[in-house]
């Protein structure tokens, strides 16, 4: 664990796929699984709590099981910004009450005309009910950034992109437009 703040816990580790290192966080929020899926499914409302997006957009949803988008993150200077495909598969496991989105970041031609360096990883988010009104959600990553950015530089900043997106999911999912929304991916 490297950080603990504001009931957000960070953990990076590292692992022999990359050289850089991997992250998790965890909180526990008051909010519902349909009012955390309605969150995820407004990528345009992506750049408001994803840490340093500056870019999303909806690339194709074809059910509830799945949703492709591209993003653009913003990088320190003098570093190019960063883009990815993001590719999202949602499983519900009734027994469990736990919802896993796989993330996984794809190969492709989106925004390859313009001058950002393409990111390369994979995650999940998992969120577990923990009572009728309150959810444990979980976010891990490895993410290469590409490009010329050193690992060891990269790594100094691992907690920041948890901590801050992990935050700002917990103050957008209170919007009144995440609310009294139901999935059917959730009565299966």
């Amino acid at each position: 664990m490297v950080k603990d703040k504001d009931g957000i816990k960070v953990f990076t580790r590292t692992n022999t796929i990359m050289s850089f290192k991997e992250f998790k966080a965890v909180m526990q929020i008051r909010a519902s699984v349909d009012e955390f899926l309605s969150v995820l499914y407004d990528v345009d409302g992506l750049t408001k709590w994803g840490h340093n997006l500056t870019e999303a957009r909806l690339l194709s949803r074809p059910d509830e099981l799945s949703q492709t988008y591209y993003a653009v993150a913003k990088a320190p200077w003098p570093y190019k910004n960063r883009d990815g495909i993001y590719s999202n598969v949602f499983g519900w496991d009734e027994n469990a009450k736990t919802l896993v989105v796989a993330i996984e970041l794809l190969e492709g031609n989106e925004g390859s005309d313009r001058d950002f360096v393409r990111l390369d990883g994979f995650g999940y988010w998992q969120v577990k009910v923990v009572s009728e009104d309150e959810i444990e959600v979980i976010f891990q990553m490895q993410v290469d950034p590409g490009g010329s950015i050193k690992a060891w530089l990269a790594n100094m900043f691992v907690t920041d992109s948890p901590f801050y997106t992990m935050e700002g999911m917990r103050d957008v999912i209170k919007e009144e437009k995440y609310k009294g929304n139901t999935y059917n991916l959730l009565k299966n």
